[in-house]
């Protein structure tokens, strides 16, 4: 019997000319719910849907079965009292023949829609079919990928990079499922090689729903000419009101010339969202601190106040995504404030920018986001990103 974990789903998406889904439809895992007893073998839809109701569609369009042991149905001679996607599978021993009882069977649904596409990653390339095949395992994924990916997916898509269906190939694959992920073995196949091979994932909802968070400017309310570096959350509320969350949940730091603050030499007093960066002259050796700024990371509640709606002028097929303050204010004039005090983003997918575990060349309510392919870790591609920005009350209230 299958469980509850290891549920796979098989997706294909049908593409028009220009990108946009003109059909979606996925396949659920082989569910095998149903011991086969002395009267038959039950898989009926009503019933895998009280158990797995988040996990099967509604309205199936299409439905497989096969026996435990991978016999498709149509060859086992059994006759099947119910054999549909609306009502699923039932085998009962009184309707066979003598001597050929029920077999032990198993089902896939086809499904359409929202189900397929609720809540999904971007592409993803870890390997290609050079040596013994294209291996897009789960575990390594989540290893090169942090954060962009669920432990526990409901779904996987499989297209080659060229963007056919891994469907529409006339490959054999070792593995398409979402415990383990893709496996496609050269030596099985009858040209020699597979294809090159991406995948994505179907994540449960709340993978999706991680509450927002947004970042803002940077920001300098002091220098080290006399007794150091003072960049305090206090005094950042002061210096720059309405502008800096009392609550941060990250901060930081680096230079004013730009060099990240783990990269100094420089020993910290403070540096935490607690009470902010302190930086003291007399503790350095032989030199008095750096001048540095930092950037908030604020709770969702911060972010809320007065916020515009979510802006995709770009996506990385190029260069990368370039979601800039300056292009959007051009673009949206009336709905982009001139100075915003924070900014999120997150993938058109729905991953938050920080989950993702791309490199971001600017990131910030000053100068907006922008994610530069060639700068990215391992030479993939950046996400696909989408960004909104945290404006002042006066802005909503005109």
């Amino acid at each position: 019997m299958i469980s509850f974990q290891t549920f796979a789903v098989y997706c294909f998406i049908v593409s028009d000319l220009f990108g946009i889904h003109a059909s979606e439809t996925c396949q659920t895992a082989w569910f095998d719910d149903g011991d086969v007893s002395g009267d038959g073998d039950s898989e009926l839809l009503a019933d895998l849907r009280r158990k797995h109701e988040d996990r099967i569609c509604s309205d199936p369009v299409d439905m497989k079965a096969q026996t435990v042991a991978g016999i498709k149905s149509e060859y086992t001679r059994n006759v099947f009292h119910t054999h549909s996607a609306s009502e699923g599978l039932s085998c009962l021993n009184a309707e066979q023949e003598p001597e050929r009882p029920c077999a032990d069977y198993k089902v896939q649904f086809t499904c359409a829609g929202d189900f397929c596409s609720s809540c999904r990653t971007g592409w993803l390339n870890h390997d290609n079919p050079e040596g013994n095949g294209d291996f897009e395992n789960l575990r390594d994924l989540l290893q090169k990928y942090p954060g962009q990916i669920c432990r526990h997916p409901i779904a996987i898509e499989v297209q080659t990079v060229s963007g056919d269906s891994a469907f529409s190939t006339s490959e054999t694959f070792l593995s398409l499922d979402t415990t383990y992920g893709f496996a496609c073995v050269n030596a099985d196949q009858k040209d020699g090689s597979c294809e090159d091979y991406k995948v994505r994932f179907t994540c449960p909802e709340e993978f999706c729903q991680v509450a927002q968070e947004c970042r803002t400017q940077w920001f300098n309310s002091d220098n080290p000419s006399e007794h150091g570096d003072v960049e305090s959350i206090p005094r950042l509320l002061n210096s720059y009101p309405g502008q800096v969350c009392k609550n941060p949940t990250r901060i930081e730091a680096r230079t004013t010339s730009g060099l990240p603050s783990q990269l100094t030499a420089d020993i910290f007093l403070a540096h935490d969202v607690t009470f902010g960066l302190v930086c003291i002259n007399k503790q350095q050796q032989s030199k008095q601190c750096e001048d540095y700024e930092v950037m908030l990371t604020c709770p969702a509640d911060f972010c809320h106040i007065c916020r515009t709606r979510w802006f995709d002028l770009d996506d990385p097929t190029r260069e990368g995504d370039f979601e800039t303050l300056f292009r959007l204010q051009r673009v949206h004039t009336k709905e982009v404030c001139p100075q915003p005090v924070a900014v999120e983003a997150m993938t058109v997918s729905g991953i938050p920018a920080l989950q993702t575990g791309d490199v971001f060349q600017m990131y910030d309510a000053t100068v907006g986001f922008a994610c530069v392919n060639h700068g990215q870790p391992g030479g993939r591609q950046c996400q696909d990103y989408k960004v909104r920005f945290t404006c002042p009350p006066s802005f909503c209230s005109v």
